[in-house]
């Protein structure tokens, strides 16, 4: 294998060169071992150890948010700088995050509010609160229609939000159990794995009509979503309740032959200059999946924390981030960088 800083090049090199000298390096008691990556950092983050859940980077301005569910917060990392520089509490068992850099905007889901916090990313507060369906989970924002669609995680709808008036407007009927949301950025559609359905369903976020639905027969608690279009327009799932991965074709409906992953997959994270795609899973094993290929195939797989279920990508630097709920009775965000 070819040396890190060769791999990442010079931007890279200087940035483990600042995280070694603020003393971020030395690891929790739990090591990463995933073949083909390093540990680069493990930074401590704020609210004690106790779950997190989605991620969102904006390659932007290199920030990196994180919900962290169990302290009601979501947390602001500057990655650069290799620390956290805001906290926005108060967003109560916060779960899924959909960034509107264009317009200024965070969004977050309360599950124990049943509502979606709006945080204005200038000054990391949170300036209005959107009464959603019950439980919401994933939350995405389709710029092209000026919407915003939240999975109402414990019922059977996507709550539709316009984003200039902070007031839903719609709720689209999907089916039992919507869980992350996604939109296709070659279509503009918004996705949604549906685990009681089996099936993944795709809406028109002008229309809001479920204009297809492909079906997940071999799929047990349909729960991550992340487009690829990097080569032709797919999807991926992760099956939760059977530790699968399943690719769909978004334009003939085929689908790839399912991959085991680590138990309880959950997150995905796609690296689309790299052709990788990242499955997360609460047993903390991570599994990478080359996606340049006619048919995805597993490039490498390991153990990359406890409770290393979520998964953010930097796509400028490939770094990968997990925030790590307890590792030696802390949290942690841990970096892995390819070598």
């Amino acid at each position: 294998m070819r040396r890190l800083t060769a791999f990442v090049g010079p931007a890279l090199a200087v940035l483990l060169t600042a995280c070694a000298a603020a003393g971020a390096a030395p690891g929790p008691s739990v090591a990463a071992a995933v073949p083909g990556y390093r540990t680069v950092a493990d930074l401590p983050l704020p609210g004690g150890a106790s779950r997190w859940s989605y991620q969102v980077f904006d390659p932007r301005t290199s920030r990196l948010y994180l919900a962290h569910q169990g302290g009601s917060e979501v947390v602001v990392v500057d990655t650069q700088q290799q620390r956290v520089v805001a906290t926005v509490p108060g967003i109560e068992s916060v779960h899924g995050l959909a960034l509107a850099s264009s317009i200024g905007r965070l969004y977050a889901g309360a599950q124990a509010r049943g509502e979606v916090a709006v945080i204005d990313l200038a000054s990391a507060r949170v300036v209005a609160r959107v009464p959603t369906g019950s439980g919401p989970d994933g939350v995405a924002y389709a710029a092209s229609a000026g919407r915003l669609f939240v999975a109402d995680g414990t019922g059977a709808a996507e709550t539709v939000v316009d984003v200039r008036s902070n007031r839903a407007m719609a709720r689209v009927d999907v089916g039992d159990g919507p869980s992350d949301t996604e939109v296709d950025p070659a279509s503009g559609r918004v996705l949604v794995p549906v685990a009681g359905g089996r099936a993944l369903v795709a809406i028109d976020a002008t229309s809001l009509a479920v204009v297809a639905r492909y079906p997940l027969p071999g799929c047990d608690d349909a729960d991550g979503v992340q487009v690829d279009v990097s080569s032709l327009d797919r999807a991926f799932v992760s099956c939760g309740g059977n530790a699968r991965l399943q690719g769909i074709d978004l334009g003939t409906g085929a689908m790839d032959p399912p991959i085991e992953v680590g138990t309880g997959p959950d997150l995905l994270g796609i690296d689309l200059a790299l052709h990788r795609l990242y499955v997360a899973s609460e047993s903390g094993v991570l599994t990478v999946v080359d996606t340049a290929g006619a048919e995805p195939a597993v490039l490498t797989r390991g153990f990359a924390g406890p409770d290393a279920h979520s998964v953010a990508i930097d796509p400028n630097t490939h770094l990968v981030y997990l925030p790590l709920a307890s590792a030696g009775g802390r949290s942690v965000l841990r970096v892995l960088a390819p070598l």
